[in-house]
């Protein structure tokens, strides 16, 4: 640190005062030394968030197949039958609600009576099945029964769960 003498000189020391004051303020701060070791190195978070810019915003070519997989907006006559498929599939998902409520209260109904004449699950019913030309077959075996309605239930709830996994509002 350079000291400044008044004096008759004045012009000469002010120019060299300055010029040290300058150096000694860029080397001290609040009477501190000051590092220039840090100027040149980019600082963590800068880096960080310089980062994370690049990540959430897409290129152009992104951008671009990102548009070229959206599908684009349906004319009126596929959004119609769009509409008709969903009210097709909305009927099969009621048709099929409301026979495994039937079964169910089947169920619940053959083992309340089987609980009061202490007979077995399904003993008085019969299974008939018959097609278009009036051949018949039945059985009063209480385990096929059994073994029918459990199938049948299974079967439509499978069903029920492949419906509703296609109702959807996307065009």
């Amino acid at each position: 640190m350079k000291t400044t003498v008044i004096g008759s000189n004045k012009g000469k020391e002010t120019v060299n005062s300055a010029a040290a004051n300058s150096k000694a303020q860029k080397e001290t701060v609040n009477g501190l030394p000051i590092s220039s070791a840090f100027e040149d190195q980019v600082k963590p978070e800068t880096a960080a968030m310089e980062a994370e810019q690049s990540k959430t915003e897409p290129t152009k070519a992104e951008i671009k197949a990102q548009f070229l997989q959206e599908k684009p907006a349906l004319g009126l006559e596929q959004t119609l039958k769009k509409i008709k498929d969903l009210g097709r599939l909305s009927n099969q998902r009621d048709k099929l609600i409301e026979t495994t409520d039937t079964l169910d209260a089947f169920e619940i109904a053959q083992l309340d009576e089987a609980e009061e004449t202490n007979l077995n699950h399904f003993q008085a019913c019969t299974l008939i099945i018959k097609d278009d030309t009036g051949r018949e077959f039945k059985t009063k075996n209480p385990f096929i029964i059994d073994k029918t309605a459990n199938q049948i239930k299974t079967l439509c709830l499978d069903k029920l769960a492949e419906v509703e996994a296609q109702i959807s509002l996307t065009l």
